[in-house]
């Protein structure tokens, strides 16, 4: 079906000749090439010797479909904290690139998972998250007569450093941190924070 020509053996059958043979070589080369999906194979089809058309498409491949994603599919959390203040979603957004009016370039988001109420505190810096958030827990206590019971935030090493551990022990409180490199586990805040965003822009126009 081929003859070499400078070490290349190109496919020389007629395109559409056979349906069965063209969807076939496709596969074939598809899984030579390490599996580099529809769109490459179309580009190489003409390279390669046979036809690409929408009869010869790639039969579905599992492999394609289990090495292509970077990492499985997050599905929405139907979850909600019965309680209020018993988990608090938190998360530092920035640095932004226009300071506010007293140079303020961070800000600490923090939502109540049961009444989806949520504080903003702006920040110099983000060293400043661990006393705004210590702030909130004896605000809720004294405003609310509530204790705060599981805080949710990133690795942060704001949220992580030694005096962070010493004051969640101090209070009871547990610590719960997303895994590396994966927001969509804390979703309620990552979210909230394009809602602020668009907010803030749309106050700008």
């Amino acid at each position: 079906m081929g003859k070499q020509r400078d070490g290349v053996y190109y496919y020389q059958g007629a395109p559409g000749k056979n349906i069965v043979n063209a969807a076939r070589i496709s596969n074939l080369w598809n899984r030579r090439l390490g599996h580099p999906g529809s769109e490459a194979m179309s580009t190489l089809s003409n390279f390669l010797g046979f036809s690409n058309s929408s009869r010869h498409k790639l039969e579905i491949c599992d492999v394609c479909f289990r090495v292509k994603p970077a990492r499985t599919q997050f599905h929405a959390s139907e979850n909600k904290a019965e309680n209020l203040f018993e988990l608090v979603h938190c998360d530092i957004w920035a640095p932004y690139r226009e300071p506010a009016s007293y140079g303020a370039r961070y800000f600490l988001t923090i939502i109540d998972d049961a009444s989806r109420a949520v504080w903003l505190y702006l920040m110099k810096e983000k060293s400043e998250a661990g006393h705004f958030l210590k702030t909130f827990v004896s605000m809720i206590n004294t405003q609310f007569d509530k204790c705060v019971k599981v805080i949710r935030t990133d690795n942060g090493l704001e949220f992580k450093s030694g005096p962070m551990k010493k004051f969640y022990a101090e209070k009871d409180i547990v610590h719960q941190t997303s895994s590396m490199e994966t927001p969509q586990q804390n979703g309620r805040v990552e979210r909230k924070h394009q809602h602020v965003l668009n907010v803030a822009r749309a106050l700008c126009f």
